[in-house]
């Protein structure tokens, strides 16, 4: 925590000075490394485990900035592999576009340095230090959001050239991940393409109707949301705008009731008098999803206050007292539940519930949406509230009691899945963990997955608050969301206001892989990029058309990431293997189908370590970065 200073530097040169032997000299951070790994390497001890950080519960203090950054992570890396799929098209892309790159994952990489303020930032909220730290804090993740859909923008207008012109307004959706996708395209319409009040239909190259449901309109234009099916892996789909003709929005399979939602998927019974889903029952897999023994259901806001902050040092550089005495604290939940509304839709129908919360929020309370999704086995809960500043310790928490016999607790982290307890270092972080795209119950049948892009913060089993488990066995398949929080001394924000929303969507299936879940959850986590091209006056009217740019043949394979590369002379892939089990990448035919002249692994700093011919075997969870040169 100390600014730069020489005087390590100036204690160097006078000891060199007056001695021969030994010269010292500044060492740099890896040269302690290599000297382990090339002198003590058969000494080392080596465990293969995550290492989850306590000062994770830092993000809840900033729950819309946090929400922000991790939307723009996703964002950012689709419009990158946009990016890598102009350069398999042929196009030549200005090298500034990788300056472009670098400054959204520059302004990225400092909001998420693990603290978010002064250190008096709780003990004096107001103090100067305190507001303008914050202030240059939070500006890195507006600038890194501003700075993404600017690259997506110069993305797209590179890719459209590649496109087939038309006389008729058109949308192309990208699908930037490595297997064939459907799901929900949210985009804005100008009203040149579709004017007001004229009814219109969107259908794709198959003739195939495209559902869609309107959300709100400007005076330029409309947003909507699709559903658009079957988009290529790692390709696009382009969707055509039929003015004049009317689609019908009628979706036999599913009905909502005065507290139920249902279809061929799900029965979904909400409880009014609590204003929470009392009940999801899997048609399927002929199961209940949620513990109706537990003394909350799914979807229960929970509203915490703690009477003392600093009853949570229990253990800091000057204490190490692990004798867990319950905190003084007090629990609300929402007054005045009510179901006030219920929509159907082409695509979803939906129950609406508000509550009031009343030192939370003001008072509009809180807004809970309930979906459930026609085309999808996916259920969806959206809210909304306008939060008061308050900064007495306080927490927010939202709750999903899942019941699955024998069922145990997986997460995603950065590179692999981590069970809570198990395959983790012991005495990291175990009362509360931050997941990376899902979560999932899962025993030797089934599985239930829990994803929220927004809200990564989560406690598993219990709210642990305050035990600080050396390791963390879950006793129940709960899982908590841990919205957000003022709870840790120094370093994080005192309060939070304003208008907050977010969403979970959760599945459930008999396939109980590594891949169904990481394909649930990187696809509710990475957006559908899509754009509106204005119809070409002159042009006769074009095919609609669809392309998968990128082949990975694996299914256990999952590609993180593709982007130019930092010579431009090609594209980088990292590429991550989620089964726990080989795969094998066929080298020969990337080659071909990429145009490629050349492909290489490489380490992440890009540089060259083997040239690559042949196919290319990964281990168990393995993660290789993979070069296509096309120079």
């Amino acid at each position: 925590n100390s600014p730069p200073s020489t005087v390590a530097c100036e204690i160097i040169k006078a000891w060199n000075e007056q001695y021969e032997w030994p010269k010292l000299r500044s060492a740099l951070a890896r040269d302690f490394m290599i000297y382990l790994d090339e002198e003590h390497d058969d000494e080392m001890p080596t465990q293969q485990v995550a290492w989850p950080d306590w000062w994770t519960d830092g993000v809840g203090s900033a729950a819309n900035e946090t929400k922000v950054v991790r939307q723009t992570h996703a964002h950012v890396s689709a419009v990158t592999a946009i990016l890598s799929m102009a350069k398999l098209k042929g196009v030549t892309l200005p090298s500034s576009i990788l300056q472009d790159v670098e400054i959204v994952y520059d302004n990225l990489l400092f909001y998420d340095e693990h603290t978010h303020g002064a250190s008096e930032s709780v003990s004096d909220p107001l103090a100067q230090n305190t507001i303008n730290q914050w202030g240059m804090k939070s500006s890195y993740a507006w600038e890194a959001a501003k700075k993404s859909h600017v690259l997506q923008e110069k993305a797209l207008a590179y890719f459209e050239p590649t496109l087939n012109k038309s006389s008729r307004p058109t949308i192309v959706v990208f699908n930037t991940l490595n297997w064939n996708r459907s799901g929900m395209v949210n985009l804005f319409i100008q009203h040149e393409a579709i004017p007001p009040g004229v009814d219109f239909a969107i259908r794709d190259m198959d003739g195939n109707q495209v559902p869609y449901q309107k959300y709100q309109q400007r005076e330029e234009g409309t947003y909507y949301g699709l559903w658009v099916e079957n988009i290529p892996a790692f390709g696009y789909k382009t969707l055509q705008i039929n003015l004049g003709s009317k689609i019908s929005t009628q979706h036999p399979n599913a009905t909502v009731g005065d507290n139920y939602l249902e279809n061929e998927f799900y029965r979904l019974v909400i409880d009014t008098q609590k204003g929470v889903v009392s009940s999801i029952y899997d048609k399927n897999l002929k199961k209940e999803l949620v513990d109706p023994n537990d003394t909350v259901s799914l979807g229960q806001f929970i509203y915490e206050e703690l009477s003392n902050r600093h009853d949570l040092e229990r253990l800091t550089n000057t204490t190490r007292d692990t004798v867990y005495r319950p905190l003084n604290l007090s629990r609300t939940m929402l007054d005045n539940p009510k179901i006030y509304k219920t929509e159907k839709g082409s695509i979803y129908h939906s129950i609406y519930l508000h509550g009031d919360i009343p030192k939370c929020t003001d008072e509009r309370g809180v807004d809970i949406e309930v979906r459930m999704y026609h085309f999808k086995k996916m259920i969806e809960l959206k809210y909304r509230i306008f939060k008061l500043p308050v900064t007495t310790p306080e927490s927010v928490y939202v709750t999903f009691p899942f019941l699955l016999n024998n069922g145990l607790i997986e997460f995603e982290v950065q590179g692999g899945i981590v069970s809570p307890g198990k395959n983790q270092l012991a005495g990291s972080s175990s009362d509360w963990n931050t997941i990376q795209n899902f979560a999932a119950i899962k025993n030797d049948e089934s599985q239930i997955v829990f994803v929220s892009n927004e809200i990564p913060l989560v406690q598993f089993g219990d709210i642990n608050i305050g035990r600080y488990y050396y390791r963390l066995n879950p006793k129940t398949n709960h899982i908590y969301s841990w919205v957000l929080n003022n709870y840790w001394v120094t370093n994080f924000k005192a309060s939070q206001k304003g208008e907050l929303t977010w969403d979970y969507q959760l599945t459930s299936s008999g396939d109980n892989s590594n891949k169904f879940a990481t394909q649930f959850g990187w696809g509710e986590s990475v957006p559908l990029i899509s754009r509106v091209l204005m119809p070409i006056e002159g042009v006769d009217q074009t095919e609609l058309n669809k392309q998968s740019l990128l082949n990975l043949q694996s299914p256990n394979l999952l590609l993180v990431n593709a982007s130019p590369s930092m010579d431009d002379e090609g594209i980088v892939l990292h590429i991550r293997e989620v089964e726990g089990n080989h795969a094998i990448l066929d080298i020969g035919k990337l080659i071909q189908e990429s145009g490629a002249t050349s492909i290489q692994e490489v380490n992440v700093l890009e540089e060259a370590l083997t040239p690559l011919s042949v196919p290319l075997l990964f281990e168990h969870f393995e993660t290789k970065f993979i070069k296509l040169n096309f120079k």
